[in-house]
């Protein structure tokens, strides 16, 4: 195996447990390693199996991970149970950035939150190819219930269909604070993830990724079908190819969508998430992008490389001129409240809920606490 950080297990029938291991770090965790193999065996009741594992430094979870799903596979049983990590979801959150990992790429797991996205997504739909959905998810089952990324949100991208419902259950109660869906296109998809979170008993949040004609059409519809939908996001990779048309820097071809997903969110009073932005390589794209975004009326992009994380948030700040004027609008509206006065005027306007709610946002988009 060339990969480096990953493990390989292959499952063959044998008279008693047993395994052979080759592993890079054999002097230093050689050991520890073949503790950890004889401990998972017992734990599937030491089946008359033989584990073939080459490890290129994997972290523990890693190992783990590659071992059940390898064990799960041959002997036909579901992925074991593992304790629940509940945590509570913050709704009114920065979403500014959402950084995309291959849930079956390991190496990038640990570090990713390093890069500061405001939300990391473990992807298992299309960065991972149909012959290694079963080992992601047990991949990005573990690789929930062990690591930290202090600052982003934990998100999920579950597959379309049936499969991502399986998805679900066994990765939501690892601490899954939102779930983006794929491929919606109508309510009814968001109301059969939603019931599933109910019977879990999980506060997870949703982001429906309207990705078709059809979804873009019941945009509305669909932001308005769960009380657990924070945001709407745009995925205009397939809606191009949907419409028959070619991405371009402009975007003219998908002002439609940009405006009728935009409409949807706001008048839904959830958040519009713009698309990934796909030229990893120019970070000047990348903040013309997500400044024209902003200006369409997008609260975030999507990032498919840490790279362009940085770029993004410098072109989604709010100038200085606008920080102003949302602190005089925060401070007035705040001072009227403690002082029992039922009306407020800032250079002139009035301020209201909706006025004081949206100069919060900004400060908030220019990390103002």
């Amino acid at each position: 195996m060339n990969v480096r950080a990953d493990a390989w297990v292959a499952v063959t029938d044998a008279p008693r447990a047993g395994f052979s291991l080759t592993t890079s770090v054999e002097a230093i965790y050689g050991a520890s390693l073949r503790r950890q193999i004889t401990s998972t065996l017992a734990a599937f009741g030491n089946p008359g199996v033989h584990l073939e594992i080459h490890d290129s430094g994997a972290l523990p979870f890693v190992v783990e991970a590659r071992m059940e799903a390898a064990l799960c596979a041959f002997l036909c049983v579901p992925l074991p149970e593992l304790p629940a990590s509940r945590r509570r979801p913050d709704r009114h959150r920065l979403r500014r950035t959402r950084l995309y990992v291959p849930g079956n790429g390991p190496k990038q797991f640990a570090n990713a939150g390093l890069y500061g996205p405001d939300g990391l997504i473990l992807d298992l739909e299309d960065s991972v190819s149909p012959d290694a959905k079963w080992a992601a998810r047990a991949l990005v089952r573990r690789a929930f219930a062990t690591l930290e990324w202090p600052g982003c949100e934990r998100i999920i991208r579950i597959n379309d269909g049936p499969e991502g419902l399986e998805d679900l259950a066994a990765i939501a109660p690892q601490g899954i604070e939102a779930v983006l869906v794929p491929k919606v296109e109508e309510p009814e998809t968001i109301l059969s993830i939603a019931a599933l979170l109910d019977s879990l008993e999980l506060e997870t949040l949703l982001i429906p990724l309207l990705e078709t004609p059809l979804g873009i059409q019941n945009a509305y519809a669909i932001a308005k079908s769960s009380p657990r939908i924070v945001a709407l996001a745009i995925g205009l990779e397939d809606y191009a190819t949907e419409i028959r048309a070619e991405r371009s820097e402009s975007g003219n071809e998908t002002a439609f969508a940009h405006g009728q997903l935009v409409n949807a969110a706001r008048a839904a009073q959830v958040s519009p998430l713009a698309s990934v932005f796909p030229n990893i390589d120019d970070r000047d794209a990348v903040f013309r992008y997500a400044r024209r975004m902003r200006g369409l009326g997008f609260d975030g992009i999507g990032c498919i490389h840490p790279r362009q994380v940085r770029a993004a948030h410098a072109a989604l700040a709010p100038s200085v001129d606008e920080l102003e004027r949302a602190r005089l609008i925060v401070e007035g509206y705040e001072a009227a409240i403690a002082e029992g006065r039922g009306a407020v005027s800032v250079e002139g306007r009035m301020v209201d809920v909706p006025v004081y709610e949206r100069a919060r946002h900004v400060l908030a988009q220019g990390e103002i606490r």
